[in-house]
């Protein structure tokens, strides 16, 4: 018999099969299993031979006929109560299956107080943000996930192979300096004492690098390289170049400097680690894809640079890590050479340091040797899940961090309350995923490769990707990035779940704003809309409850913190989504609507609110009661809460600000693309018919089941509706993927999503005569 495959496998998982023989289906979901499939074939029944007809020895015509006068009569007396019995049987199923449809569009609130009373500060006492090894908390967190069986089922632990790097034992890795002869040993520094992997073993090589010239490039973010390019520092001239850059993986991942790195063409890397306590700022430089067009001297290379066939020297680097203090001792070390060098901005540093930008050695020789040792590896990943009821098969992903102890206390806390609610006798209607991935920083490898496996399910089922990012890590309130479809769902959580902050006043009247207005309205709108369909006196009634509603006095909520921090700026309390985050990968690169929850610090919010500060207590309980009320909305709600009018205002607002942003580049290439007006009116077409869909939506009964699952499947899809065949042009990173082709990453900036990429890429710092060749190609990213 034939071996499920991964797809078939994965399918098992959301199955409305009631009984208990899916769980071990379910428990290869990953695996190749080498035992033989269990199929189980229908059983048919042997057809039953009929009888021969026999003559009887004695005949009696009359008796036969009264015999078979009775059985005819008999018969159809039979038949109709079998008839009757059977269209009552039918009714009554119909009437059964209605009530039961009912009963499961039903929305019973209580549940959503329930489960915010079930997470409490004691909850998460002594809880500081620190990490464990993969391995360990896999095995903590899947026998925790056991003991919740069956409220919690489908718990399976599973690991991806691949092979990674780290420092050999011996010989010997470090840096040393030498005098300008070569002879004279100045300076020893050994690697880091570390047996952490580094990253994958493909990226990096061991060597020895006697460099000619050394950079520092603060993180290594896009507009760090930027800086130095803007400022006439051309580091990728010579060869045997080492660049420096301090790590800090809730900036940019371990993985994703060694791309950076290998990119600009280095020859080596140093990693170190940040020790300064600061605010991270940025230095707003940013290189523009048309200056970095222009420094590839060769036609040919330039023509492969439009194409997106991006040429590297090399595909490996060497890699060393280095304590703080002991690059302090290197640059301090470097004079006179370093004499010549520029100093960092001050947006890098916030203390004095002896580090600067870098440039070439000629009176101090330094040599780099680096050993590292291939490891295969495991990485593992935990899942479980919580099946639905009435649309088992469509779920919510919840995705952690298995390294992160915060998390792990987050998502079980989660769970705790959901299995309370379920042995309780409550069910979601739609089924939830919660997932533990390891090896993140190693550019979301288990995330790729589950999603390679279950393609088809995620892109048929999966409703929304809940990402906790780097959860609580500073000071700051709530910073929500991802699809504006969640921005419904996220300022109804924040508007339910209280402030952890202490207030003189315990009551207030909510200052509107230009933001909260916006957001507000939808809501009101669309309660006004259902409430024009009742009686008249239900009405009068309901505007007599809103005028209490506005008079009454409130307790401050997450909404409320995140306006005073917000300040007015950010026009929904859902931002652009974050291109470096699990959350990007799920939407930037298959449609996925996706949020990434975090509270941390942003610089799009103000510096004056500090939840950490006023205890770490209660800013875990706000925390995870927001994002368990997320999860109640997206799994229990019969119409899936995504609203398409935000989705149409942020468009609105996207071509604004691209027009005034680009205006002087879009006029450059204006009689090739057409004018912008044109692309305004598109655009206007374009939402208008968005706004429309969801004007549908909204007058559509909400207890017509059928056509509720309809909708359902629309909202689905929507935003797969924006997703490319092939990867945007203009991503600067090999490693990169995205298919979205209204909102993706920016060229030259780190981690930053912008309107309409294609384009908007080509145009930031064209020339007011631009080269043919990026007239033809601004013609292919404006096709939207």
């Amino acid at each position: 018999m034939h071996q499920l495959g991964s797809e078939e496998n994965a399918a098992l998982l959301l199955s409305a099969d009631e009984d208990n023989d899916e769980d071990d289906l379910h428990h290869r979901m990953t695996h190749s299993s080498s035992s033989p499939s269990n199929d189980r074939f229908p059983v048919v029944a042997k057809r039953p031979r009929t009888y021969h007809r026999h003559q009887t020895a004695t005949s009696q015509p009359i008796l036969c006929f009264i015999l078979l006068l009775g059985a005819f009569v008999l018969g159809c007396i039979s038949g109709v109560a079998i008839v009757l019995y059977q269209f009552s049987q039918t009714t009554d199923s119909r009437t059964s299956t209605s009530n039961s449809y009912q009963q499961n569009l039903n929305v019973d609130l209580s549940i959503q107080t329930k489960l915010s009373q079930a997470i409490t500060k004691a909850n998460f006492i002594n809880l500081n943000h620190s990490m464990q090894n993969e391995a360990d908390a896999a095995n903590k967190l899947y026998d925790k996930w056991q003991s919740l069986s069956p409220s919690l089922d489908h718990v399976n632990k599973f690991s991806y192979d691949t092979i990674l790097s780290k420092y050999a034992s011996s010989p010997w890795s470090g840096i040393q300096l030498f005098d300008a002869k070569g002879e004279t040993e100045l300076l020893k520094i050994d690697r880091s004492s570390t047996n952490d992997f580094i990253s994958f073993s493909s990226l990096m090589r061991s060597g020895t690098i006697d460099a000619n010239s050394i950079y520092y490039v603060n993180y290594g973010r896009q507009d760090d390289f930027a800086y130095l390019l803007n400022n006439g520092i051309n580091f990728g001239a010579s060869n045997k170049s080492i660049v420096f850059m301090r790590r800090q993986s809730s900036i940019l991942s371990q993985t994703e400097q060694i791309h950076r790195a290998i990119y600009y063409g280095f020859d080596a890397l140093v990693l170190f680690d940040d020790h300064e306590n600061q605010q991270i700022t940025t230095t707003n430089h940013r290189q523009s894809y048309f200056n970095e067009w222009r420094r590839f001297p060769d036609r040919k290379d330039r023509q492969n640079y439009i194409d997106d066939i991006l040429k590297t020297k090399d595909h490996f680097i060497r890699v060393l890590i280095l304590s703080y203090d002991d690059v302090q001792r290197i640059f301090a070390s470097l004079q006179p050479d370093s004499n010549q060098w520029s100093s960092c901005p001050s947006q890098w540093h916030q203390k004095s340091t002896s580090m600067k930008i870098g440039g070439t050695l000629s009176t101090i020789k330094l040599r780099l040797v680096v050993n590292m040792e291939d490891v295969q590896t495991q990485l593992p990943v935990v899942m479980s899940s919580i099946r639905g009821t009435i649309d088992a098969e469509r779920f919510v992903m919840i995705g952690s961090e298995l390294s992160s102890v915060q998390q792990n206390r987050i998502i079980n806390e989660i769970i705790q309350a959901y299995t309370n609610r379920i042995k309780s006798g409550w069910k979601p209607k739609r089924s939830i995923v919660f997932c533990a991935w390891s090896g993140l920083n190693y550019d979301h490898y288990t995330i790729h490769r589950w999603i390679a496996d279950n393609s088809r399910l995620i892109d048929r089922n999966l409703v929304a990707y809940v990402d906790l990012g780097n959860d609580i890590i500073g000071n700051s309130t709530l910073n929500l990035h991802g699809s504006s479809l969640l921005e419904q769902v996220a300022y109804r959580a924040a508007n339910y779940v209280a402030s952890p902050l202490p207030h003189s006043d315990t009551c207030y009247h909510r200052q509107m704003t230009t933001t909260t207005t916006a957001t507000m309205s939808h809501e009101q709108n669309h309660h006004h809309d259902h409430s024009r369909k009742r009686r008249d006196g239900d009405h009068e009634h309901q505007m007599k409850s809103n005028e209490q509603e506005e008079n009454k006095c409130e307790t401050y909520k997450l909404f409320d913190e995140w306006l005073r921090a917000n300040r007015n700026r950010s026009p929904g309390i859902v931002q652009s989504i974050d291109s470096d985050s699990s959350a990007s990968v799920f939407q930037l690169q298959y449609g996925i609507p996706s949020i990434l929850i975090e509270m941390t610090d942003e610089q799009t919010l103000a510096n004056d609110t500090f939840y950490v500060r006023h205890g770490t207590n209660y800013v875990f309980v706000a925390y995870t009661q927001f994002v368990t009320e997320i999860i109640r909305q997206l799994v229990d709600e019969p119409l899936i809460p995504f609203n398409l009018t935000n989705y149409a205002q942020q468009i609105d607002r996207s071509v604004v600000a691209f027009l005034d942003h680009h205006k002087r580049g879009y006029e450059s290439v204006s009689s090739h693309i057409g004018d912008p007006s044109e692309f305004t009116k598109t655009m206007n077409e374009f939402t208008k018919s968005i706004r429309q869909v969801q004007s549908r939506i909204n007058q559509v009964s909400k207890t017509d089941y059928m056509s509720l699952q309809s909708l359902n499947q629309e909202l689905i899809e929507f935003e797969r509706l924006f997703i490319g065949n092939d990867q945007l042009f203009g991503m600067s990173i090999p490693n990169k993927t995205s298919k979205h082709i209204l909102f993706g990453p920016a060229f030259g900036l780190s981690n930053t999503v912008v309107p309409f990429p294609s384009l908007s890429n080509i145009l930031y710092g064209i020339p007011g005569d631009p080269p043919t060749e990026f007239c033809d190609k601004s013609k292919s990213g404006l096709a939207i």
